[in-house]
This record gives C-alpha cells, structure tokens and sequence, in this order.
C-alpha cells in the first residue's frame, strides 16, 4: 500500500515497535535510517498485512476510499470531487477555512450546483478583539454569494453542530474526523472516508434534510430552543454483525444510542480494543474499557494531550489499560481521530467523540463497518499514531477529583 510505506509495513511486522517522530509526509520507503524497534507494553498481535485500499468512482474521478491527513491531501481530494458536481453539493460543517475549498464551491455555485449548507452556529459568531475569533472569510464569501446556509448550535440549550461530510450529487458522501480547516490539514492527525453505498448515501442525505429543517437562517431571529430536537434517522436494519452483536451502517446524535453502541462493542470483544479519541468524557466507556482489559482484552488507547489533562475518564484508563498521548504531527496540532477498532474487525469512526455532549447535545456521525481493507487501513494509522505517541506523565493528567 503506497500511502503507508515500506517502513510501516515492517513496523506492523514487528508487531510491537515504536518510533520517536512521524515527519509530515509520513513514512518513507526511502529513509535509510533504520527505525528505533521497542516492545510494546503489552504485545499485541500483528496485522498480516494492509491490503490497498480501494477507490470509489465519481463522474470519472477516482478517489482513495480511505484517507489519513498524515499521508493524503484530503482538500485535494475535495476540490477534484466538488469541480465534478454537476447538480446538488449538501454540506454539513463545524467549521470552513480552506481557502482553496471554499474557491471550488463558488465555481460550483457559478455553474448551477444548488449548493446547501448546514454550518455551525458558534462559527458564525462576532469576532472578540485579539482572540482571533469571528466568522472565516471562507463562510463569509459562501454567504455574500448567496448559498443558502443554515445554522445549529446543538440540540437541547447548547451543544455545537459538529458534522463534516458532504452529499455531492446524492452519488458520493464524504464523512470522518477532518474538518475543513488548514490545521487539519496540516498538522492534526485526521480521517476522512469517500463512500458511494446508495444507502449510506441516503441516510446522510435524510439526517442532512433533517437538520436543515431545524436550522435557522443567518440573521434570522433565534427561537427559542426546544429540549431535544427529536430522535435523528437511524438504520434500523443494522446490517452489520460482529461476535453476535448487529450495528447500523451509520448512526447519527443528539440521542442517537452511539454509546450503547460503542459499549455493546467493548463488551463483545475478545482479543484487542485500539482507540484513537481526541476528546474522552465519557466515564461509563472508560469503565467498560477497564473491565475489558480486566478479562484479558489487550486495550490501547492513544488520546489528545491536551484533551487528556482535563479527563478524568483519561486518568482512569492510566491506571488500568495501556495509554498514550499525542500532540498531532510533530506535536504541532491535535490528535483529531475519533475512531475504535474491535478485535481487529469491526471499526467504528466518524465525528463522535466520547462525551456526554457527544451523545446528548451535539450533532455527529459514526460508521460501522467489518470492510477488511477499511479495517486494515484504520489498523495501520493506529500503528503509526501509536509509535509515535508517549506513556503520559503525571502532570499530563488531571489530578483525581477529591470524594
């Protein structure tokens, strides 16, 4: 697989290295500089192998199916797909700074795509002097082009509208961890997935006409905030079966049921849990994470540094589970993912972050899915997140709450 490289390939060999630094562009097959190899704690078996990743076809264009900031141009891959929308573009975003993104959208716009966007409330808020806040100039420019846009905070009194996928043509859906910005582009550790399942397709689709009819326009007076805005679409085939348990392709929040999903998961596996989370709030997932690795689970868990100093869960799963932290590549930015892989079949990503907002308050999206090649390539980021993270130090964790 060319994004991952020669020396992750050995790396996952080796089934237990470490590496001291990811450079930008990730692993190279043309370092000479042999990589450190250090015994993770505990072993844990290897993948066999990474099979390619396969692409997904729209209107000619061929795009990798899976993609990882570290190894991929994700805003590449957006600009290609939004030039070739030749009819609806429906976007759900927490956040748009990505000048050359925002470019493609108005030649969009400019060439008839009726161009819809769900964005969030927060991100449209008057800038504070010195803090660097305010709306983007890439929103701005959507809005003084006259897309029409609709704005959500989050279910119940707050929360944030936290979506970043897009619908084009009701062919393609792009969802996952990265939001439109240049430092998840740049800097943070991100996913993004390109799928052309119709019903995937057609769950995003129905939970986007969903939100848009509970937003608001810009300028438009707020009404008053309902407790809950109802329950969001759900797959309720649940097409998707691991140790006994069945999961829904796609599950979406405010009070979508994604933690119960989740712990179902943890609770059903046998083998291994590996977790990269940015944002880890959620005491009732810690717990079960903790009783896994009691019954003999081998459980990983890389978080965000800065997140985990406010954690509490992230002190618990210190004391029980292997734990690291990172700061993004290089340390410069955010450990962004939010995914967990089961026994090392079934996977488990999108916007969710485990949080009691994630679930209750917050508009988000999770996939379920046992796709060898997805799988395997998860696996493999988590190989290259893990080696490059470290076992974190007492004052990287909060101190424990006093009873």
């Amino acid at each position: 697989m060319k994004i991952l490289g020669g020396a992750l390939a050995l790396l996952l060999a080796a089934g237990s290295p470490s590496q001291a630094g990811l450079p930008d562009a990730g692993l190279s097959t043309a370092s000479s500089v042999p990589l450190p190899v250090v015994p993770l704690p505990p072993p844990v078996p290897a993948l066999a192998a990474i099979p390619p990743v396969p692409a997904v076809v729209f209107k000619g264009l061929s795009i990798k199916s899976v993609q990882f900031s570290r190894t991929d141009r994700i805003p590449v891959s957006l600009v290609d797909a939004i030039d070739r929308t030749e009819k609806t573009l429906f976007l759900a975003l927490y956040d748009l700074k990505l000048s050359e993104v925002a470019a493609a959208l108005l030649r969009a716009k400019a060439r008839g795509v009726a161009i819809s966007l769900v964005y969030d409330e927060g991100h449209t808020k008057p800038a504070v002097p010195g803090t660097g806040s305010g709306p983007s100039e890439e929103y701005l420019s959507l809005l003084e082009a006259g897309v029409p846009i609709r704005l959500l905070k989050g279910g119940g009194s707050f929360g944030i509208m936290h979506h970043k996928y897009a619908v084009f043509d009701g062919e393609l859906l792009m969802t996952g961890s990265f939001n439109w910005t240049r430092p998840a582009d740049e800097k943070n550790f991100e996913n993004a997935v390109f799928k052309t399942d119709p019903a995937l397709i057609a769950g995003f689709t129905k939970n986007w006409k969903w939100m848009w009819d509970l937003g608001r326009a810009p300028g438009a007076a707020a009404e008053p905030v309902a407790a809950a805005p109802g329950p969001p679409p759900a797959d309720s085939s649940k097409p998707v079966s691991f140790a006994g348990g069945k999961y829904p392709r796609y599950a979406f929040s405010p009070k979508g049921g994604v933690e119960d999903m989740l712990v179902d998961a943890i609770v059903r596996s046998k083998k291994t849990i590996d977790v990269l989370i940015f944002s880890f709030y959620a005491p009732r997932v810690a717990d079960a994470l903790v009783a896994a690795q009691a019954r003999g689970v081998v459980v990983r868990v890389v978080g965000d540094g800065m997140q985990a100093s406010r954690s509490q869960p992230m002190l618990v799963l210190s004391k029980s589970v292997s734990l690291r932290l990172s700061s993004g590549r290089n340390g410069a930015g955010a450990m962004h993912h939010k995914y967990a892989l089961f026994d090392g079949t079934l996977l488990m990503s999108g916007s969710y972050n485990f949080s009691a907002n994630a679930e209750q308050f917050n508009f988000e999206n999770d996939l379920f899915t046992v796709a060898p090649a997805e799988v395997a390539a998860f696996g493999g980021e988590f190989a290259a997140v893990w080696a490059q993270a470290h076992a974190p130090a007492p004052d990287e964790l909060p101190a424990p709450k006093s009873l």
